[in-house]
């Protein structure tokens, strides 16, 4: 069926006749069928949306931390660096770090 075909089916089709008191009545019986549509509440979140939120904030939280510890671990060792550097006299300024910390090697800079 093409658009021309629908387009006479639907004119071939007769117009109902309302009275004058029915297009009177229409709205208020619009308005009333309104007021009897049940509201639906807002929908309560399912177990599944719950997981996949908490999923969610574990696997950031646990980013987080892996990305944080290291750049905690490097400040932390940046700033233990200065201070032992800025305990040191102006010519001695070499130190070793070993698997036990860091250490002077108390030799003077010639």
């Amino acid at each position: 069926m093409n658009d021309d075909e629908l387009a006479a089916k639907l004119r071939a089709v007769p117009v109902p006749t309302r009275s004058e008191e029915y297009w009177e009545n229409f709205p208020l019986v619009v308005r009333s069928q309104l007021r009897r549509a049940p509201v639906e509440a807002a929908s309560q979140p399912t177990l599944l949306s719950r997981m996949a939120w908490a999923g969610g904030l574990a696997y950031a939280s646990l980013m987080f931390a892996l990305l944080a510890g290291p750049v905690h671990t490097v400040l932390k060792t940046e700033k233990t660096v200065r201070h032992e550097l800025a305990q040191l006299p102006c010519h001695l300024r070499i130190f070793m770090a070993d698997e036990h910390g860091l250490h002077y090697l108390v030799t003077e800079k010639e």
